[in-house]
């Protein structure tokens, strides 16, 4: 099938922190037609995007914690805005936290409009960026390394027997069940809340947090205690 003769871009804007964009990123930015912001992150990508964009905004609906027929929907329409500007011949720029590719409202999009050309911009991850603040290494020489949703619990629990380094992301509900698994497991861990932003905690004492609610930009890092 020929390409249309639009082109979508996906563009990681970083985890926060504005100087953590790229050159690559801000080029496309600077040169997008049009820039599409998914609602949920308008406040965090967008104005980190704000200085360099130069044409139309676009605030799409991915409302968080959908399902089913209700997603399906959210998509839909979506798809059929980008659609509409793509047979434009527009060139649009899909702003995401992090990178696009990895836990990002752009695949739903770059899956259903796969017709036109598509081009990626990685970002930096959530998981590199805490662990830079940190000054903790993810993973040395031949060591594993696993990133999993904290909603995974029973897989979570497997993983930690397979493997020396693991980031649970997205531990806002389970994070005390997380922080005990890691511990019985034998791992310590390190806690990154808000990396990037305002009210940043980065602590290798996350034990201070259990019993709280922490905030959903959260992860926890593990590392197993060697012997």
């Amino acid at each position: 099938m020929k390409k249309a003769a639009g082109i979508l871009y996906g563009v990681g804007v970083g985890p926060g922190d504005p100087e953590l964009i790229t050159l690559k990123a801000v080029r496309v930015l600077q040169s997008a037609d049009m820039v599409a912001a998914p609602g949920k992150e308008k406040s965090i990508a967008l104005e980190i995007a704000k200085p360099y964009v130069r044409g139309d905004v676009i605030e799409l609906r991915f409302p968080m914690g959908l399902s089913g027929a209700e997603r399906e929907r959210a998509l839909d329409e979506n798809e059929r805005v980008l659609r509409g500007f793509l047979n434009e011949g527009k060139k649009i720029a899909f702003i995401t936290l992090g990178d696009p590719m990895t836990y990002s409202t752009f695949a739903y999009m770059a899956e259903r409009l796969k017709d036109f050309q598509i081009e990626i911009v990685p970002g930096i991850n959530s998981f590199s960026a805490a662990a830079a603040r940190l000054k903790l290494s993810l993973a040395e020489g031949d060591e594993s390394l696993a990133v999993i949703p904290a909603s995974k619990m029973t897989s979570l629990d497997k993983v930690l027997d397979e493997f020396e380094n693991v980031v649970a992301i997205k531990i806002s509900s389970h994070y005390d069940e997380v922080l005990e698994l890691f511990s019985k497991k034998g791992f310590y861990s390190a806690l990154s809340v808000r990396c990037g932003h305002e009210g940043e905690i980065a602590t290798f004492e996350p034990e201070r947090y259990k019993g709280q609610k922490v905030d959903y930009l959260s992860l926890l890092i593990g590392k197993k205690v060697k012997k």
